[in-house]
């Protein structure tokens, strides 16, 4: 059992790393919307998909942490994971074939989305195995 000062450090350093890849996601699908015709997208998507695919994803996020809060750790891990995973899907722009030529702000909010994400995958495994022992 982890002594409850450990516990705080890693739950601050977890908050922050939530907060990270929600402004990086905000920043991103705000961008997105704005100028939603110049990213490359699927012909089926529509702006108000990506809208409310934000918004639960954000819940997703959000419900992680309340899960944190009631001590709900395994909840609160995959719910993590599916978080960031969601949050990993902005480099499907890539994969859409498109005239669009993608602007070095488009890479950098797609790119700082992903980081971000992958970040917490790699901060929720090495907590998870931390508390597995």
């Amino acid at each position: 059992m982890q002594n409850k000062a450990v516990l705080f450090k890693q739950h601050a350093r977890l908050l922050f790393i939530v907060l990270a890849n929600f402004i990086a996601s905000i920043l991103h699908y705000v961008h997105n919307i704005m100028y939603f015709e110049h990213y490359p997208e699927p012909d089926w998507l529509a702006a108000n998909v990506v809208d409310y695919f934000w918004f639960i994803m954000t819940f997703v996020g959000l419900y992680a942490l309340l899960c944190l809060a009631k001590q709900r750790i395994k909840h609160a891990m995959w719910l993590l994971y599916l978080y960031a995973a969601m949050n990993m899907l902005s480099v499907l722009h890539y994969a859409v074939d498109s005239d669009n030529v993608m602007t070095t702000a488009m890479h950098v909010l797609i790119w700082l989305e992903t980081v971000v994400a992958i970040w917490l995958i790699i901060f929720v495994a090495k907590t998870r195995l931390a508390t597995s022992n």
